[in-house]
């Protein structure tokens, strides 16, 4: 059985090594704090990943923001899962809008809707998401970002939400490697005290000039950090990812993943589109 500090060692030097590919020793031109505070991260966000109930309209979000750049975006995910779960047969939509206010400055506006097995489609939630976009890839050659949003639940028992996140990302060659480390806290009437962690990783090679993209990606959670439970009461879930550009300015993502924990649905399908302009 490998113990904490030497699997904490091992992931340390898989992100140095990550870190050596992105930037090449002889640049003499980036800061040291940049730097690590990319591996302390980085490093953070691996050891979630080997340790750790994520929507099926999530994605491995990219820390990047351009003034003047917008969106929009409808997502749509379906879960299959044991009979008895509340993932089962369940259908998640979600549309948002994102907009760029300046070049490391981005709001986002999102919209999501619910349906269990058994039940009519119904709203579930409105968010705000403040996206920044701290160190660009120019300067460090890897992009760095933070999130901070607020949800507000549909009906008069659910509780609302805080959240923030980081969001990590490097392009060695044709690779996109993305990492995110993101946490959640109930406010409101009927709150569960606590803290919620979830990573997410994902990586993805360029196939036909570019234009699209083929991988793998991890989703994770801990749920409440004041309530950790053992691997198999944990939602964790892995499986292929492919995105990329159509014409007109619609870019897709689609995946399947497959739960590896037994709280996990057992198939997770998701389709997005979006326009930019």
């Amino acid at each position: 059985m490998v113990c904490l500090p030497d699997l904490f060692t091992v992931l340390c030097c898989a992100a140095q090594k990550i870190y050596c590919d992105l930037i090449p020793q002889h640049d003499k031109k980036q800061p040291m704090r940049a730097k690590n505070l990319f591996l302390a991260v980085l490093c953070t966000g691996l050891l979630v990943a080997t340790a750790v109930l994520a929507s099926t309209t999530g994605s491995v979000g990219s820390p990047n923001v351009k003034k003047g750049k917008a969106s929009v975006e409808a997502r749509l995910g379906y879960s299959l899962a044991d009979n008895t779960s509340s993932n089962d047969k369940r259908l998640r939509t979600r549309v948002q809008y994102d907009h760029g206010l300046t070049d490391i400055y981005a709001l986002r506006i999102i919209a999501a809707g619910n349906k269990s097995k058994g039940d009519n489609h119904e709203a579930d939630s409105i968010g705000i998401e403040n996206r920044f976009h701290l160190l660009k890839a120019e300067d460090h050659n890897f992009d760095f970002g933070l999130r901070a949003g607020y949800t507000f639940k549909d009906g008069d028992k659910k509780p609302d939400a805080i959240s923030f996140g980081f969001f990590e990302r490097g392009r060695p060659g044709e690779w996109d490697l993305r990492f995110n480390q993101l946490f959640k806290r109930e406010v409101g009437v009927e709150q569960s005290p606590g803290l919620a962690a979830e990573n997410r990783v994902q990586a993805t090679h360029g196939y036909a000039d570019g234009k699209h993209r083929a991988g793998l990606e991890l989703f994770s959670s801990f749920g409440k950090l004041n309530q950790l439970s053992g691997y198999s009461n944990q939602d964790h879930t892995i499986g292929p990812v492919f995105k990329g550009k159509l014409p007109h300015g619609i870019s897709y993502e689609t995946g399947y993943r497959t739960g590896i924990s037994q709280a996990a649905p057992d198939h997770s399908f998701k389709i997005f589109l979006s326009r930019g302009f």
